[in-house]
């Protein structure tokens, strides 16, 4: 993406000014992702298993999570380094499973040995496990372990709630601090690694990949996927009255640069791709720009590399430098 063509973007987004000071969480609540419950706490962890590797120790524990409705069970792997105690982790939800995760071919496959070598552990699960990602589920996830007068929450709301709660597991486990702890997540889940970063200050860096259409792209930068899309395929992702914005997305009370500034102080950082149009990296830098001000001493950063939509080892790579400033 070259600087020349941003005038004319900036022309397209249209972008309302920067609020002073962070966007109201309330007000991303109300209008995209749904209020996250109060209630939910972590009751037992239990080490299931432990294998020794040369770069980084893994380890597989059960969680359970005690709802308002019943339990939670969570699957979750973790990859403590060897060299560094204790670790700051890093919480990226999974898309495959978590044996899919270390051995499996796909995109998901992660650049353990790089992580280590950086001094970070790992902790995931699949995201799956915390709500399903169907609009009629026949196995209910968390949301249905909450009462329904505690209000409506999308399936993202769902996913960014156990991101903190893995936050929680890792707190009780040996070797690791949450001091300095990152929320990492590939589009969808590159939506709820915001959401959870801009609920929770316990994250104190929020990387989202590719996260798009209420993620990090602008919803006033035409191009790409947009709510009318979104919400059309994924109705059971956010509130259900985001709907009504369909094709009015200038009538939004917020925009996705707000949502950055959410976080701030806190670090933030947008990773996008210049053929991942669906999720607009155009937009995504713009939104970028934008919280810009919001940040203090590099507090957001970016990049855009070549290739499409795919959570890559040189995304973690940049990710990981910028976390090592």
């Amino acid at each position: 993406m070259t600087d020349a063509a941003l005038p004319e973007a900036w022309q397209r987004a249209e972008l309302p000014e920067l609020p002073t000071g962070a966007a109201s969480v309330e007000e991303f609540a109300r209008t995209i992702y749904g209020r996250t419950p109060t209630g939910g706490h972590l009751t037992d962890v239990v080490l299931r298993s432990r294998e020794e590797c040369e770069l980084a120790h893994r380890f597989r524990h059960r969680a359970t999570i005690s709802c308002p409705l019943g339990d939670l069970e969570l699957d979750t792997l973790l990859h403590l380094p060897v060299s560094t105690t204790p670790a700051p982790v890093i919480v990226a939800l999974n898309f495959t499973g978590n044996d899919q995760t270390i051995d499996g071919d796909q995109a998901q496959r992660w650049p353990y040995a790089a992580i280590a070598a950086a001094g970070y552990a790992v902790l995931t699960v699949d995201y799956r496990q915390i709500e399903p990602d169907d609009p009629a589920p026949t196995t209910p996830g968390v949301r249905a372990l909450f009462p329904a007068e505690a209000g409506s929450w999308g399936a993202v709301g769902a996913w960014a709630w156990g991101m903190s709660r893995c936050l929680d597991i890792a707190a009780g486990i040996d070797g690791l601090t949450t001091a300095g702890a990152i929320a990492l997540g590939h589009s969808r889940l590159g939506k709820a690694a915001l959401w959870a970063g801009a609920q929770d200050e316990r994250f104190s860096l929020t990387v989202s990949n590719d996260s798009g259409c209420c993620g990090a792209s602008l919803f006033r930068h035409p191009g790409g996927e947009d709510i009318a899309a979104i919400t059309s395929r994924f109705p059971h992702w956010f509130v259900p009255s985001l709907s009504a914005y369909a094709g009015l997305e200038k009538s939004l009370p917020i925009d996705q640069h707000q949502l950055l500034t959410c976080i701030a102080p806190r670090r933030v950082y947008v990773a996008s791709a210049e053929d991942d149009a669906w999720a607009d990296p155009i937009g995504e830098y713009l939104a970028v720009v934008a919280a810009t001000p919001a940040f203090e001493g590099g507090g957001i950063g970016s990049h855009v590399r070549a290739g499409g939509h795919d959570l890559l080892e040189e995304d973690w790579r940049h990710a990981l430098t910028f976390a090592q400033r």
